[in-house]
């Protein structure tokens, strides 16, 4: 999950296209994570030193790690320690972009830096992206303190959709800061509320193209328009997860019901106080709005 956050940094920054993102991502299924990159993104030898190292290996038939250690920049528990990142998928898209070279060594070495300074990454959350743990990545990145009481209801049902994305659509999602709901919300849009011991309005919407897209993974058919069949596959992609967060919530107590599902176009969402969530995935960008009517 790393590789999808750092791939959307390096796009919105303009340093790769989406044609090299799209490239890279697919790429880095077959990579193998090379120790300089493991040891530039963990901040123990810099790009130059990395560049050394595989000059050495040029005249000498020795590994990185020996040579690395006998030049002093790194110990034998570093070099451990690297070694049992290696197996890590968390920087195959830097290799990646490495053996496609897109970027130097010291471009990457500079985008790394700036990428973590920027989003401001804690231990927790790259933990968190490496495992794809929703729960702990939800309350990561999204802030729903305003919401007082409902703050779990939110972080709870995010994640499940996250999940659901992944098993349903194939693709890991990529969330990014939440953002106050407030008033219009733009493309395709189906609508859900969530009625009981408490109310949720739920609602997903996109682009004509990632509403497709949503549409031919979830039904598994060949769609080509938004006609009524990629219509329904959204809306009971929606329903699906909805259903499972009612059966989530009557495993704890709470009993609740799924009113009747509305689809419309750049839907008005002024009875609702809640938020966006943007979504990111290869194929376009989803926003997931959760909240509590305004009764």
């Amino acid at each position: 999950m790393f590789s999808q956050y750092f791939g959307q940094y390096l796009l919105n920054k303009g340093i790769l296209t989406s044609e090299k993102l799209t490239d890279v991502l697919a790429f880095e299924r077959s990579v193998h994570v090379k120790l300089g990159i493991l040891a530039i993104n963990a901040g123990m030898m810099s790009a130059a030193q990395v560049e050394e190292v595989h000059e050495l290996q040029r005249k000498k038939d020795k590994r990185f790690g020996e040579i690395a250690m006998e030049r002093g920049y790194l110990t034998f528990a570093q070099l451990e320690d690297l070694l049992q990142q290696q197996g890590s998928r968390q920087l195959s898209l830097s290799q990646a972009i490495i053996d496609r070279g897109y970027m130097t060594l010291g471009e990457l070495e500079a985008a790394l830096d700036s990428y973590k300074k920027e989003s401001r990454l804690s231990t927790e959350q790259l933990d968190a992206m490496e495992a794809v743990d929703f729960d702990k990545l939800v309350r990561s990145f999204l802030d729903f303190s305003a919401a007082g009481g409902l703050s779990e209801t939110y972080y709870d049902y995010v994640a499940l959709i996250l999940r659901n994305i992944l098993r349903f659509l194939n693709e890991v999602p990529v969330i990014s800061h939440s953002v106050p709901l407030e008033g219009k919300v733009e493309g395709w849009t189906v609508v859900q509320d969530i009625v009981g011991e408490i109310d949720l309005a739920t609602a997903l919407a996109a682009d004509d193209t990632a509403f497709l897209e949503i549409a031919r993974r979830y039904s598994q058919e060949n769609l080509n328009e938004i006609d009524e069949l990629a219509k329904d596959s959204v809306a009971e992609f929606l329903n699906l997860v909805n259903g499972i967060y009612c059966v989530n919530a009557s495993d704890k107590g709470l009993e609740l019901n799924l009113e009747p599902q509305s689809m419309t176009s750049s839907p008005e969402f002024s009875h609702v106080i809640g938020y966006i969530v943007p979504i990111d995935l290869p194929f376009g960008k989803i926003k997931l709005v959760v909240g509590q009517p305004n009764k």
